[in-house]
């Protein structure tokens, strides 16, 4: 009894505030981690040379391979709600030891994307303010703007993080839903349905299948709203409502856009191909040639996307921290809970002094823009969370195997389909022989694996209590029995 009463104490002192949002908050979260204007802006573009025509299936094939992750999530957030997402789950699922490499990795994965999306934030408001008031604010500047008032928005309140993201979304989302049903009605000769089918691409069933890796790097954060399953009312029914609401419209949005942007632009035609290749911003061309009325609310709503996404990673990443940290597996100071506003505040503040430190230097040394240092900490970022989806696919199928409430189908098949589905995707970014910086990735995350071996390492000689506690803390009272005489499911 008396160890009971020290777990709840500590689970009372360490703890977010409870049942303070509701599904759409989780699916702002979820949506604006995703950063769907800012995805199309930056992946059609890339994704195109070798998907052509088919530009619209390759996003349609990548939004059914991120349902089967997606499912994972559900499964999952159905009975181990948590702050800590996949650390949770792949800990419950696999064991301390998957748990801690899941944090490792989710660390890096989300922790470098605030690097990159501080600068590109920055990057994207010089050039808005740059072209419309002729005023030449250096970029670091812009990005300091932009930091400030996400840390003040974490800081004082997530529910007034999550109803600005939903704010920005729903304005950017009418904005390009505008753009693009404009576009199909005045395309004439350029809808077709030839756009769904693999001929369609210069390089065939290959062509599409490079397009799909950009269509998934624009779904990475879907998992986002699951790190609020400590915070949100009813978690085990609204979590999984909000991811899969979240990854369900988000992937409408992409394949009627991407299909917009394929029609619009006449990509049937070749020398309209040609030019779209050497085009830098395709909706900016498409605004002009339709809604010219439309053409600065488009680059607000580039601006506002990159913001957005900025505030939605900051938020899911001091999560994971604070969670880690509650666990004692980095610093517990990360786990401290601000007394008046529930906020994790210490790995708000930590990861706000990281990404000026991270973010300002890649931005001098590669540049702040999209094929600078957001490429860059991107590509770093998507390896390591891709690793975490594919590991918890494996987790699902055990976590499941000995319940009974087990299904094939969603517990087995759809959790082998999407570690399939990935693999490729993976080893596109990660595979040697790319250009530089990017031939660095694989190595800058084979080394924080390393690091990380070296630190569980330690942990498990020094401190073995840290690694028996690992990822056993869920949003459920119900589970608590279970958790404090852990050991069925984790080893």
């Amino acid at each position: 009894m008396e160890g009971k009463t020290e777990s709840h104490s500590a689970i009372k002192v360490h703890s977010l505030q409870r049942g303070v949002l509701s599904v759409p908050n989780g699916i702002a979260l979820a949506a604006a981690a995703m950063a769907p204007v800012l995805a199309v802006v930056l992946n059609a573009p890339a994704a195109a040379p070798q998907a052509g025509e088919a530009l619209p299936l390759s996003f349609l094939v990548a939004f059914v391979a991120c349902l089967f992750i997606g499912n994972n999530v559900v499964q999952f957030s159905r009975k181990l709600p948590s702050a800590g997402s996949f650390y949770t789950f792949n800990t419950y699922g696999l064991g301390r030891t998957a748990g801690f490499f899941t944090g490792w990795l989710f660390a890096i994965g989300y922790g470098i994307l605030a690097p990159g999306l501080f600068d590109a934030f920055g990057s994207f408001l010089h050039d808005y303010l740059l072209s419309t008031f002729n005023a030449n604010v250096p970029w670091w500047l812009c990005s300091l703007f932009g930091l400030v008032i996400v840390l003040g928005l974490s800081l004082r309140s997530i529910r007034a993080s999550v109803r600005v993201d939903l704010t920005l979304l729903v304005l950017e989302v009418i904005i390009f839903l505008t753009l693009a049903i404009v576009a199909i009605f005045n395309a004439g000769g350029g809808n077709t349905m030839k756009a769904f089918v693999p001929s369609s691409s210069p390089h065939g069933v290959s062509g599409v299948g490079l397009g799909v890796v950009f269509g998934i790097l624009s779904f990475i954060g879907f998992d986002a709203a699951a790190t609020l399953g400590e915070e949100t009312k009813n978690p085990k029914r609204n979590i999984p409502i909000a991811v899969g609401g979240a990854l369900v419209a988000v992937g409408v949005f992409y394949v009627f856009v991407m299909y917009a942007l394929t029609a619009g632009y006449h990509l049937n035609n070749a020398g309209q191909m040609a030019q779209f290749l050497k085009d830098p911003n395709p909706f900016v061309t498409l605004a002009h040639r339709y809604t010219s009325w439309l053409l600065q609310p488009v680059e607000l709503a580039a601006v506002a996307g990159l913001f957005s996404c900025f505030l939605a990673i900051h938020n899911t990443t001091v999560r994971v921290m604070y969670s880690m940290g509650r666990d004692k597996v980095i610093p517990s100071v990360m786990g401290r809970v601000h007394q008046k506003w529930f906020s994790p505040h210490v790995a708000i503040l930590s990861l706000a002094a990281f990404t000026v430190a991270v973010g300002i230097g890649t931005g001098l040394w590669l540049g702040p823009g999209a094929t600078g240092a957001y490429g860059f900490t991107g590509s770093i970022g998507t390896v390591a969370i891709v690793l975490v989806y594919g590991a918890s696919s494996f987790a699902l199928i055990r976590y499941f195997w000995a319940l009974p409430e087990r299904n094939i189908v969603k517990h087995v098949i759809f959790p082998l389909l999407g570690v399939v589905a990935f693999l490729y995707p993976l080893w596109s970014v990660a595979k040697p022989g790319q250009s530089w910086p990017y031939n660095l990735v694989f190595w800058i995350v084979i080394a924080w694996i390393v690091a990380g071996i070296g630190l569980y390492g330690y942990f498990h000689r020094t401190a073995p209590e840290r690694i028996a506690a690992l990822g056993t803390f869920v949003a459920d009272d119900e589970l608590l029995a279970e958790v404090e005489h852990h050991g069925s499911g984790v080893d």
